[in-house]
């Protein structure tokens, strides 16, 4: 938890300009009171969820966000998703000159080639990303909201991040 609430919580209400949400995983937490699709492939690797959401994908295009990106913003997404464009298939930050693939839209009509780069077993995003016409926006600026999250220290500067940005919005 960060600041009170669930880092799945916290995600899901930044992507409530989504008119379909989901949770992706291998099992559903317990107690989850989202919708949730468990992944039909056993490999360990961020392809496994592309794969599953474009497979159940509603739209022509899904967002693919990780929990372990704790302080994504809503504007973020918004500046992401307002750079859609008909010709390219995937729409990513790109943030102190690195790919986030994590934290991208992608069209529905990459799953076949999602499912060959599976099949020959190259599982990375990154190298996905850079095979197919795509779009990078630079986010530098806000660098500080595409924080990793994976250690217990992590989520202590996520929370200190929070606190100090909530604390930043009530003097304004």
């Amino acid at each position: 938890m960060i600041g009170g609430i669930t880092i799945l919580d916290r995600l899901w209400v930044e992507c409530e300009i989504f008119e379909h949400r989901y949770v992706i995983g291998k099992e559903n937490p317990q107690g989850l009171d989202k919708h949730f699709v468990r992944d039909k492939l056993e490999i360990k690797a961020p392809i496994n969820g592309l794969h599953t959401s474009l497979e159940n994908a509603e739209t022509d295009w899904i967002l693919l966000l990780s929990c372990d990106l704790p302080l994504i913003t809503k504007d973020i997404l918004l500046d992401l998703w307002n750079q859609i464009d008909s010709e390219k298939n995937i729409i990513v930050p790109k943030v102190n000159g690195r790919l986030e693939p994590t934290c991208a839209l992608y069209h529905k009509r990459i799953l076949d080639l999602c499912n060959t780069r599976i099949e020959k077993k190259e599982l990375g995003l990154q190298d996905l990303i850079r095979s197919i016409k795509s779009h990078s926006v630079d986010l530098t600026e806000r660098s500080d909201q595409f924080m990793n999250m994976n250690t217990k220290s992590d989520m202590s500067d996520a929370e200190k991040t929070l606190r100090f940005k909530s604390s930043v919005r009530s003097l304004s």
